[in-house]
């Protein structure tokens, strides 16, 4: 069956685009605190569940 491939494709393009959107949500969040001078936790754990993301992804591209 050829499907995997493609399959397997899809789901790292769908990873890698959505650890890319939670990570810029988490850096708009951080400069737009920054901004305002004020501190929330949220924007720093986005920022770090994104680059884990980003980097799950890419190990799991070299596993193909």
């Amino acid at each position: 069956m050829g499907g995997g491939v493609e399959l397997e494709t899809a789901g790292w393009i769908v990873g890698t685009s959505l650890s890319v959107l939670v990570l810029l949500v988490g850096i708009i969040g951080m400069l737009v605190s920054k901004q305002r001078r004020t501190r929330n936790k949220w924007s720093i754990w986005l920022i770090l569940f994104g680059v884990c993301a980003l980097v799950s992804a890419f190990i799991n591209a070299g596993y193909k």
